[in-house]
């Protein structure tokens, strides 16, 4: 591991997501990994044994080590970890989808505020190289349609969420800043095929302007899909975010044509943002305010899924 100078982080959670963040900070410049935490005493030894870090196995011990924590728990623990790590003046990112619940999500955005703290969402999926490429293509054109599929096979974990907060969540996010046109009419459909939650969700959202957006995630489809259709006046365009390509397909030529993506880390680029916005004081990509509306919409769409 790299040692030095620089912000002092500290992960919590080192499953095998929370593995992935302690990785990347190992080795980002300007930041010094401090520590790991975990309740498993087990995984906590072998992530600090591996990494040459302090590690503990009740995370209030590593917080006096740190100045910012990295949240990568169970949903359901990421409320009280997150309001005892901005109690105790600590920048904090915390994985989507923060609390799962906008008032509490309102509760540590405030106090984020009261204390002159960073609080951003790890939210990966804004860190794709196609996003960006897909937002800077479209604009100034006028949207007729979007169509979102985020689908996969049925998780090997068993998940503590169901398919609305574990994916879809994600396309909810990127709709947001792609259309953000009012939205009159959403109609949801949602099933339970393998579990007791919701497996495959259907939302279709009638915009003010008449556009009709499409967004389905499923956790049992046969393959990995993870696509963005855009049908504007001028052109259809098919990001691929799985394989990191646009498609384009220009309604005045029948030659369609693909736009050159430069492959990135997006761990790392989240990383780098959140640590780019504890130094200068700027807010990062994905805030924990910008985050409230987005849940507000997963509530939504979750409740008329049900």
């Amino acid at each position: 591991m790299r040692r030095g100078k620089g912000v002092r982080f500290g992960v919590i959670g080192v499953g095998s997501m929370g593995k992935n963040h302690a990785r990347v900070l190992a080795d980002l410049p300007g930041v010094r990994l401090a520590g790991v935490a975990d309740t498993s005493r087990e995984l906590a030894e072998a992530s600090g044994q591996h990494l040459d870090v302090p590690w503990f196995d009740d995370y209030h011990n590593l917080l006096p080590e740190i100045d910012a924590a990295v949240v990568v728990t169970p949903t359901s623990t990421h409320f009280e970890i997150a309001q005892t790590c901005l109690q105790a003046g600590k920048h904090l990112l915390v994985e989507k989808p923060l609390t799962g619940v906008s008032s509490l999500a309102r509760s540590l955005v405030s106090l984020a505020a009261d204390k002159n703290l960073v609080l951003a969402v790890g939210m990966v999926e804004r860190f794709n190289p196609a996003f960006p490429k897909l937002l800077k293509a479209i604009k100034g054109e006028k949207i007729i349609g979007i169509d979102i599929k985020r689908l996969s096979p049925f998780p090997d974990r068993i998940t503590d969420t169901d398919v609305v907060f574990d994916m879809m969540i994600h396309d909810l996010d990127l709709f947001i800043h792609l259309f953000p046109d009012e939205v009159v009419d959403l109609k949801v459909k949602g099933e339970k095929i393998r579990t007791k939650k919701l497996d495959r969700v259907v939302a279709t959202l009638t915009h003010k302007n008449g556009a009709i957006s499409r967004i389905e995630a499923s956790r049992v489809f046969g393959s990995r899909t993870r696509n963005i259709t855009v049908t504007t006046d001028r052109s259809l365009y098919d990001a691929d975010l799985l394989n990191k390509k646009i498609y384009i397909r220009d309604f005045t030529s029948p030659t369609p044509t693909t736009l050159p993506l430069k492959p990135v880390d997006q761990l790392t680029l989240e990383h780098k943002d959140f640590l780019a916005a504890i130094k200068t004081g700027r807010a990062p990509l994905v805030s924990g305010t910008d985050f409230i509306r987005v849940l507000e919409m997963t509530e939504e769409v979750e409740r008329l899924a049900a």
